[in-house]
């Protein structure tokens, strides 16, 4: 028989682990300024070394945020700041892109046929108008692109679960990646707007199996013209 030996943490690691603590505690709030690393460093007890590595860390996780001449501060914990780390790792690797598409072909679907159920008619008319726009924006990819967030963030509130419009909210905004380029295509932009209006369609006869097979071709169609743009891509590459 034998046995892992313990681990110890670094002073790093506890120093991050206990502003950590104090964060999801509420002793540390959104957007406070934490003291100057030599006071932390006699307050806890540690050396200056530790803070300055523990603090470098929860910054790079999105949790502090580090303002030169200013100090270090509570970040405002919003899900699109702490998402930023996450979307560095897309950048740097756009095949996780694929994975992205796959969970939100799961929770998304999902979320659509849940709305379906809960949707409420206010929610609707809200729909509604975000198409009309889309219709009128179809020039004009960016604002497209802003309309395109509004409808989905509209969908995802409207299925009444605070746990899947945690998770859906972060897929759908950690998905800009491929919207950035997705949107500089005419023709998808014109299937997007089709797209929504069958999601739409489907919402209003509150059919949850429509709502998530609307929302599942959509979804497909937008994974398709992004491998599409890559191909085209790599392709002019090797001209």
């Amino acid at each position: 028989m034998s046995f892992d030996p313990i681990v110890q943490k670094s002073i790093s690691e506890q120093v991050a682990q206990r502003l950590l603590t104090m964060i999801r505690s509420g002793l540390l709030k959104p957007d406070q300024q934490l003291p100057p690393e030599r006071e932390l460093a006699a307050m806890l007890g540690v050396g200056r070394p530790a803070v300055r590595e523990a603090i470098r860390g929860l910054a790079l996780l999105g949790l502090l945020r580090i303002r030169q001449g200013e100090g270090t501060f509570v970040s405002s914990l919003e899900t699109r700041e702490l998402l930023e780390p996450l979307e560095m790792i897309i950048d740097l690797n756009p095949g996780t892109l694929e994975s992205l598409f796959d969970a939100r072909l799961i929770i998304e679907t999902g979320v659509a046929a849940l709305a379906a159920t809960h949707i409420e008619d206010a929610e609707l008319d809200r729909l509604a108008r975000n198409v009309e726009d889309e219709a009128r924006l179809l020039s004009d990819p960016a604002a497209f692109a802003a309309a395109d967030v509004e409808f989905h963030e509209a969908i995802i509130e409207a299925c009444n679960n605070p746990f899947l419009q945690s998770i859906a909210g972060s897929l759908y905004m950690l998905g800009k990646k491929s919207r950035s380029i997705t949107s500089r295509i005419p023709a998808t932009l014109e299937r997007s707007l089709q797209d929504h209006r069958q999601i739409l369609d489907a919402l209003k006869a509150r059919d949850p199996q429509k709502a998530s097979e609307a929302m599942r071709h959509h979804l497909m169609r937008v994974r398709d013209a992004y491998r599409s743009a890559g191909r085209n891509r790599n392709e002019s590459v090797h001209d």
